[in-house]
């Protein structure tokens, strides 16, 4: 530098020049931060919406909530947030009013979350929301008397093909997916049975306890101690593939019997959530799922682990979508 230079940086206007050049490139530096939101984020807790106060959307939540916590895996805490009512169409018009929110995610079970709004005409569809990723995969086994005559699939189907309209099927729900796959195997065999409805899934578990139903498509976690006492038979399950814990049990595709309806726990975000949040929470999910703690919870409920990712998770909801209209409308349930 030479002598003349240094003298100007010595005096008070040189010193303005190099403050002023300073508050510049600090200024281009914040421009370019607010020019790209991703490298902030996230920015504030992210809302991990639950539509029930209990039950396993709000368990999944705060275990996948606390292990990000404890284990630093996002910046900002993960709070969860309740907000039941309507079968979770409260929950998912939550998320759909607050459109490219990157700070929001809503636990979803698929059966809901596609039939739900199907049927009561919303405003919104499943292909309104983000997808994010999908964790595991809660199905269901068919269960009868341990004094049944019933001792295989082939043996119900055989005798409901015998006598027509005599055999009742129980569960919570004639449009739950277990009354739904009822139907289904019905029409793939020819034959016919009866539906009894229960207020809940412990009621229709009593129902087949007590002679009531001939057989009942319940949640494995519900009957499984029931199964071990000696009290129940399991005769298929409806899941993606065996239970370890009934590894004898052929599943609904191997005896031919159809696609099984079961309940995908998924995470989706708002309408047009911003593709860096959805991939960040993908990735940060992604670890949390692995966590030993989480693993437990999947075994000791009897679900089975079912990773997806947004792109995979987002197929699936498609090709779900499309199914559930299907079977909707063979029931009459779905006119249009």
């Amino acid at each position: 530098m030479k002598r003349d230079e240094r003298r100007q940086l010595r005096t008070p206007c040189g010193l303005l020049m190099c403050v002023a050049s300073f508050l510049v490139l600090l200024l281009v530096v914040a421009a370019g931060e607010a020019a790209d939101p991703s490298a902030g984020y996230p920015s504030r807790p992210i809302e991990y919406v639950s539509h029930s106060k209990s039950g396993a959307h709000m368990v999944i939540a705060q275990l996948l909530s606390d292990i990000i916590e404890k284990e630093k895996l996002l910046s900002q805490p993960v709070v969860c947030v309740e907000k039941p009512g309507s079968g979770g169409a409260k929950a998912q018009a939550y998320l759909f009013e607050r459109k490219g929110n990157p700070h929001l995610v809503l636990g979803v079970g698929t059966t809901n979350f596609i039939c739900g709004p199907l049927l009561s005409k919303l405003p919104f569809t499943y292909k309104s929301f983000t997808p994010i990723c999908n964790t595991c995969v809660d199905g269901s086994v068919l269960v009868v008397r341990s004094n049944s005559p019933f001792k295989t699939i082939n043996d119900l189907i055989a005798e409901a093909k015998k006598r027509p309209k005599e055999l009742i099927q129980g569960g919570s729900s004639f449009t739950s997916n277990e009354g739904m796959m009822g139907r289904t195997m019905q029409q793939l065999k020819g034959v016919q049975w009866n539906f009894l409805s229960s207020k809940s899934e412990g009621e229709a578990l009593l129902n087949v306890l007590s002679g009531d139903v001939h057989f009942a498509m319940l949640n494995p976690a519900e009957i499984i101690d029931h199964v071990g006492a000696g009290k129940l038979r399991v005769l298929l399950a409806a899941s993606p593939m065996r239970y370890s814990e009934f590894k004898d049990t052929p599943t609904m595709a191997e005896a031919g019997l159809g696609i099984p309806l079961v309940t995908y726990r998924g995470i989706v975000g708002p309408p047009d959530m911003p593709d860096y949040a959805a991939k960040k929470l993908e990735a940060v999910f992604k670890k949390a799922k692995e966590h030993d703690r989480f693993k437990k919870y999947i075994k000791d409920s009897l679900m089975q682990p079912f990773w997806l990712s947004s792109d995979e998770y987002g197929k699936l909801l498609g090709k779900l979508g499309d199914e559930y209209k299907v079977i909707l409308k063979e029931l009459n349930l779905l006119k249009n």
